[in-house]
């Protein structure tokens, strides 16, 4: 007659929780060391060339995004545009100098 064994079924659904906890705890010390927050919304100043008339035209907008994710290298955002909108990761150093 066999036994189940019920610690490695354990032991993965406690490994499961910790590397949520884990996690957490990660994004927000990122969050607190570049002074950004999930869910918020951030300005960033896009530049953007037009060409018309055989001149060449720097046009810069500011555009507002909302952070959708805090990563160890880069940042993730998301712009509302018509349709499901769009997402864009930044360096960290890209982020900083692009932010308003």
């Amino acid at each position: 007659m066999g036994y189940r064994d019920i610690t490695s079924q354990g032991a993965s659904v406690l490994w499961g929780t910790r590397a949520v906890e884990r996690d957490k705890k990660r994004q927000q010390k990122l969050e607190q060391l570049h002074n950004v927050r999930v869910g918020k919304e951030v300005k960033i100043q896009v530049e953007d060339s037009d060409i018309s008339d055989g001149r060449k035209r720097k046009r810069v907008e500011i555009k507002k995004a909302t952070v959708a994710g805090v990563y160890e290298h880069f940042i993730l955002l998301h712009f509302k545009v018509k349709g499901n909108g769009l997402q864009e990761t930044f360096f960290w150093d890209d982020f900083r100098k692009i932010r308003r």
